[in-house]
């Protein structure tokens, strides 16, 4: 999900049966011989390995630049001759190319969509580790703005699409632009990257057997930590926590995990000498609050879940949302939770392993019907 830390190329399995979800994941050197972070990262294979292509659907390659970064990626274009609505794809965590999958499925479906390598990956230039995951969104209405000088494109029918960080990233976009008609939105949290990455490390433990109420103990504790971590507060409280739960029988299940929270507590002192990636996320990425850009959507938005995800909380993500959406009832909010289908849309039933939902899709392309493409 959020990407603090080194990116490595490899991928891994993700929690509990979701043995068909990929991720990338990381570590980050933060404080003084402390906190190494994950990274949650979906590799973004696409809707369908290889979506069924229309005659007249081509492809070219394109460049734009945001901020002085030049971005490199590929414009799929439908059949036809006529302008075209499209949509820009805004990548999940960590090192990112363009999803020429994803891309391909909306032009099938009629709408022009625009894939690009992250900043620094690929052929783009910059380095997304160097900031916060939400100057992303930059890239994104760099992407609108190229997209609107094309004639192919009805520059007033440019939407947004992301998954799992994309899916902070597009409201994001939408609350700074009027530019953004539409927005799409896979596995995006409706709480912060830390509560988020809190999330994913009690499933890691429960997958390991730890017993609920020790999952709770231990996400309370490392919570408490990261809270410290993030605001510099309440130091002598939060070490005689953590020394408290050096006794606890689940402690040492909690020390093993990646982000390394139950290591030694620094002292306030070194938190103001942060190095790397540490001072990003605490200070800016674990703290980020999704609800104000949600609350700024004025334009249609369709937010789509898994209820096997298990790197979300998204019970929690959808009430969000459902709060938002109650107050103010000119929102044109679609909310769906999908049976048997992880963070990535796919099934995890035993008969589908791996499969993209058809009816996550069928979904979707209603949705486009209906808000975009204005069929009946």
């Amino acid at each position: 999900m959020t990407a603090p830390g080194r990116e490595p190329g490899s991928r891994c399995r993700t929690l509990l049966r979701l043995r068909s979800a990929w991720r990338s994941r990381g570590t980050l050197t933060g404080f003084v011989l402390f906190v190494v972070l994950p990274v949650i990262a979906c590799t973004q294979r696409g809707l369908s390995e290889r979506p069924t292509e229309k005659r007249g659907i081509r492809e070219e390659t394109v460049q734009f630049v945001s901020d002085g970064i030049t971005l490199a990626g590929t414009l799929v274009l439908p059949e036809g001759s006529q302008t075209h609505p499209a949509v820009v794809l805004f990548h999940g965590s960590g090192p990112q190319t363009r999803d020429l999958f994803t891309a391909r499925w909306f032009a099938s479906e009629g709408i022009a969509a625009l894939a690009y390598d992250k900043r620094g990956v690929g052929e783009s230039s910059g380095d997304f580790r160097k900031v916060p995951f939400m100057e992303l969104c930059d890239e994104g209405l760099g992407a609108i703005q190229y997209l609107k000088s094309r004639k192919e494109i009805d520059a007033k029918r440019i939407g947004v699409w992301g998954l799992s960080q994309g899916g902070w990233l597009g409201p994001l976009a939408a609350s700074r632009s009027a530019d953004v008609a539409f927005v799409i939105a896979v596995s995006g949290p409706g709480v912060s990257p830390g509560e988020q990455m809190i999330v994913y490390y009690a499933n890691e433990l429960r997958e390991q057997g730890v017993d609920e109420g020790d999952v709770r103990e231990a996400s309370t504790v490392r919570r408490d930590i990261w809270n410290y971590m993030s605001s510099g507060l309440g130091y002598e409280k939060t070490k005689a926590e953590l020394d408290k739960a050096r006794t606890k029988r689940w402690y040492n299940q909690a020390r093993v995990q990646q982000d390394d929270s139950f290591g030694p507590l620094p002292k306030p002192a070194d938190l103001s000498r942060p190095v790397g990636r540490g001072a990003i996320w605490f200070k800016q990425e674990a703290v980020y609050d999704p609800v104000p850009a949600l609350r700024s959507l004025r334009v249609p938005a369709l937010f789509l879940f898994g209820d096997h995800d298990r790197l979300i909380p998204v019970e929690e993500s959808v009430a969000v949302i459902q709060r938002v959406s109650a107050e103010d009832k000119r929102r044109d909010f679609t909310i769906r939770v999908f049976p048997n289908v992880d963070h990535e849309m796919r099934l995890v039933t035993s008969e589908a392993m791996g499969a993209v939902d058809p009816e996550y899709l069928r979904t979707m392309r209603d949705w486009l019907s209906s808000h975009v493409l204005n069929r009946p």
